[in-house]
């Protein structure tokens, strides 16, 4: 499949199968803090686990987009709005009670940067993570990691003045997939990659947008491991990401990835990727 240039306001239920059986899913964006917040809170009481959420402004207001998914789950934890300081705070108290991150998506409001992340008690043979990196901290931190034997399991990239920053998590692998992480790539080099690792046999496993000096840069993983049928889209509109949205759905495709971000300060920008189970 191919990831193009041209993602909801959704509130869609459906189901995928896994293993004959079947997990409902929702997902949304474009909501405001305390919508994201009431949502968080609503799904939760019903038994969904957050597996996906993404932090970005519309006119400096922080918006969210996000993917619940109602599946039998470890102890987790979920926070948003963060400073770096609470950030770091609420890492080490959970680190401290046997949790461990899984996610953490930095985005900015204002030009003061926050982090969304989630934290759960699964089960790993090693992991270690870092935010508030320039990019050349975050390459240091890539090859050191890598080099010991750690994988790149997320990473997202996010803004501070005119300066990219990253925030990533390494664990100690459990397949032997190989697999290929880049970022800093701007649209078309990601197209560019996108297209070269698929055509080796890869698949986009991560995808997350951000914005400089308002140009659009992504984040990205692939690996080779199996896979029923993908697709990967990025730099979609609103309105077509909810056209994609609708169209995959309706074809069966489960919504893994979302990432937004904004550009012109007020326009609404997404990536994502969808699989077939």
């Amino acid at each position: 499949m191919k990831s193009t240039t041209k993602l909801v306001i959704a509130s869609v239920v459906a189901f995928f199968g896994l293993a004959l059986t079947y997990y409902p899913w929702q997902a949304r964006n474009g909501m405001s803090s305390s919508v994201y917040q009431s949502t968080f809170n609503s799904l939760v009481s019903q038994g969904y686990r957050l597996t996906d959420v993404s932090g970005y402004t519309i006119n400096n207001n922080p918006t969210f987009a996000a993917i619940w998914v109602d599946e039998p789950s470890v102890a987790w934890v979920a926070n948003h709005g963060m400073t770096p300081q609470q950030y770091q705070t609420n890492f080490d108290t959970y680190v401290a009670e046997g949790y461990r991150p899984v996610l953490v998506d930095g985005y900015t409001v204002e030009g003061n940067p926050y982090f969304a992340a989630i934290w759960d008690k699964s089960p790993s043979s090693g992991w270690v993570a870092q935010h508030g990196m320039t990019a050349d901290e975050y390459q240091t931190a890539f090859d050191t990691y890598v080099g010991q034997g750690y994988r790149l399991s997320w990473v997202s990239g996010y803004a501070q003045g005119n300066t990219a920053y990253y925030a990533a998590i390494w664990e100690i692998p459990t397949t032997n997939a190989a697999w290929v992480a880049h970022h800093g790539m701007t649209s078309a080099q990601y197209q560019t990659y996108f297209d070269q690792y698929t055509s080796e046999g890869y698949r986009p496993i991560l995808v997350g947008g951000y914005v400089v000096n308002n140009i659009d840069y992504y984040v990205a993983i692939w690996d080779n491991s199996p896979s029923g049928a993908w697709v990967a889209r990025h730099e979609m509109t609103a309105a077509e990401y909810q056209s994609y949205f609708d169209t995959y759905v309706n074809q069966g495709y489960t919504l893994t990835v979302v990432s937004g971000y904004t550009l012109n300060g007020n326009q609404d920008t997404y990536a994502a990727i969808w699989y077939q189970e």
